[in-house]
């Protein structure tokens, strides 16, 4: 069933209670956001990984770990090395070390871990399939072409990162433009007053820049597809849209990184995604039903219905102020 995306008429007004529940709730989540970084990046930088017990902070450190391996091995081809070079260890450490010192860097990182994890839990708890959800199955079937083949082409991204996943990868290849041009500028900042390892890392850049394509990357892929729906409220359906595809649409409703739409499945944001999901006009039967995916045992107040999409888009504005 699609979701709706029906808006009342003639909204009650918001309780006090259910007014509370939701300035807390904002509250939880601006502090939940603050504090991410930091924890973050203290745990990713720890030299003893037994103390990391969680799927996801391993998740990032190994995605990172495998993209300083990438950069280690371009440098050292750069140098004449052959196809098969295994990269200096040292190296692969010192870039390591720099991508996790990179706010931004490790952010989208931790984004993708994030995502992984919620592929984990939909397909386990709900038989959502991580690769092939319905609505990508009806994308594929849709007589609209375009629709069509931006739903294969997403679908072929998604099981190489599925696979990536697994084994805890990120090729550079997958990263966008952004976060390439983070990599890239670490690997001039290890090179630092060495002119031959300067040399190296011009001529490293030059060839992944000519490996690199943008448009061709899963989360450009997804993207495109999202842009083919007739209503956005259908990739809002996490149980429809399975993991990759909700993220998407979530991070455009929110006109915010990707990275932050992940976030917004952890239990201290749970008023946050409430009301994105409102402002993004759907009713509070969706909102309500969206939100037990991931916490049912959570209770949205039945106030948020009294609540229009402008008013939700507001309260989560007046938040971000710091309000």
């Amino acid at each position: 069933m699609e979701p709706r995306t029906t808006v009342m008429q003639h909204p009650a007004p918001l309780s006090h209670e259910d007014d509370a529940w939701l300035g807390a709730g904002l509250a939880r989540a601006g502090a939940a956001l603050d504090s991410t970084a930091p924890i973050l990046r203290h745990l990713v930088l720890q030299e003893e990984r037994a103390v990391f017990g969680d799927t996801v902070i391993a998740h990032v450190r190994g995605m990172i770990d495998d993209v300083a391996r990438q950069l280690a091995v371009a440098q050292a081809q750069a140098g004449g090395a052959g196809e098969g070079v295994e990269p200096d260890i040292d190296e692969v450490a010192g870039f390591a070390s720099l991508l996790s010192a990179n706010g931004a860097f490790l952010a989208a990182v931790h984004g993708q871990a994030l995502e992984w994890q919620l592929a984990c839990r939909l397909e386990q708890d709900h038989g959502v399939d991580m690769v092939v959800a319905p609505l990508v199955e009806a994308a594929i079937a849709a007589q609209d072409g375009d629709r069509s083949a931006a739903a294969m082409a997403a679908l072929v991204a998604q099981a190489r990162f599925c696979q990536a996943q697994r084994r805890m990868q990120l090729p550079l290849g997958e990263l966008p433009q952004d976060l390439l041009r983070i990599a890239l500028v670490t690997l001039h900042a290890r090179a630092q007053d060495d002119a031959e390892a300067q040399s190296r890392a011009i001529i490293a850049e030059r060839s992944l820049r000519l490996r690199f394509d943008a448009e061709r990357g899963r989360l450009a892929l997804l993207r495109r597809l999202v842009d083919t729906l007739p209503d956005l409220a259908l990739a809002l359906d996490p149980l429809h849209a399975g993991p990759a595809l909700f993220l998407t649409a979530l991070a455009r409703a929110m006109g915010a990184p990707r990275e932050d739409a992940a976030l917004l499945t952890a239990p201290s944001h749970l008023a946050r995604l409430a009301l994105v999901l409102r402002a993004a006009g759907l009713d509070g039967d969706a909102v309500r039903g969206h939100v037990a995916v991931f916490h049912p045992e959570a209770l949205v107040p039945a106030g948020v219905d009294a609540l229009s999409p402008q008013d939700a888009a507001e309260r989560l504005a007046h938040a971000r102020l710091g309000g």
